[in-house]
């Protein structure tokens, strides 16, 4: 008997759609081309527990460090006043309450989104506060804080990298939930940038460097310079960053203040300069933003680029 072409085409169709059927990786096994949902989830955990962490070394240091934290003109003209620092206190609950906002089993769906892209750079950025704690218990001008405060700058430049190309997505969540974000990645980059260049003062300064003669102006003020640069260049990156561009006047003003107790004026007239740089930069990004938005960004409403 004759078996009919049809049927034996159907056979085939069949036996290959089956095979295609198996050899498709599933959405379980992650072949989405998205990570696993499991694994994602624990990369949000990590964060939670490293935010959490910030506050717990800063006690252990406390506790176990054998030197204490300096501040003010007394110990060096461009590092801020003690009461200055009062800001890490603001910085580390907007970390942990962005780390809990972003570990809520609503927000981990199938598709990798901005939550997921930002768990790495910035359980990076909460681990270092530990690694730079432990440095410093060698003391302030020990250089090795300064290895961790550029890897601490490297990973916020690839977060606010990723956020301004995730604008329409953040610009879709909630307002406590974006500007939690915001608020966090805005003070943590603005301080860490600004003190990653104090301690480049101190530890120039630890080594012997003058301070209060023609050259140490002249060194000094070469700092604050660079400093003003690295603030004009996160400006740009975060697409101006109002957050940002507040906690660096933030900090700068503080550097003002030493520098003036320490009779030094052309420093702090240099740290006025530096604050009218970083904010003539957040005016032209702006500006240039919105006569010409990105492509990707032409759709994003205004409150999702407020901060």
């Amino acid at each position: 008997m004759t078996v009919p072409a049809t049927s034996v085409g159907d056979r085939e169709e069949s036996a290959m759609s089956e095979a295609r059927t198996a050899s498709a990786p599933s959405p379980a096994a992650g072949g989405t081309g998205h990570p696993q949902p499991g694994r994602r989830r624990a990369l949000r955990i990590l964060v939670v527990v490293l935010a959490v962490g910030q506050p717990v070394s800063s006690l252990v240091f406390d506790w176990l460090s054998p030197t204490t934290l300096q501040s003010g003109a007394e110990f060096s003209p461009i590092v801020p006043p003690g009461a200055w620092f009062a800001v890490w206190g603001v910085i580390i609950v907007l970390s942990i309450a962005w780390a809990l906002a972003q570990v809520r089993p609503s927000t981990i769906i199938a598709a990798t989104g901005i939550r997921d892209r930002l768990a790495g750079p910035m359980a990076v950025v909460y681990a270092c506060f530990a690694l730079w704690l432990a440095a410093a218990s060698l003391g302030q001008e020990n250089p090795a804080g300064l290895a961790v405060f550029l890897v601490i700058i490297a990973a916020h430049v690839i977060a606010w990298m990723r956020v301004v190309t995730a604008r329409d997505e953040i610009a879709s969540w909630n307002p406590l939930e974006r500007g939690l974000l915001y608020g966090m990645l805005g003070t943590y980059s603005g301080w860490t940038s600004m003190a990653f260049f104090v301690q480049i003062a101190t530890v120039t300064q630890g080594s012997g460097a003058a301070v209060d003669t023609g050259w140490g102006i002249t060194w000094q003020a070469l700092v604050l310079a660079a400093a003003t640069g690295a603030a004009v260049g996160f400006v740009a990156v975060s697409r101006g960053s109002i957050v940002y561009a507040v906690t660096v006047a933030y900090a700068l003003v503080g550097v003002g203040l030493s520098t003036a107790e320490a009779g030094l004026t052309a420093l702090w007239i240099t740290c006025i300069a530096g604050v009218s740089i970083v904010w003539a930069s957040v005016v032209a990004v702006r500006v240039l933003d919105a006569r010409h938005p990105a492509p990707a960004a032409r759709s994003t409403s205004t409150r999702g680029r407020a901060l």
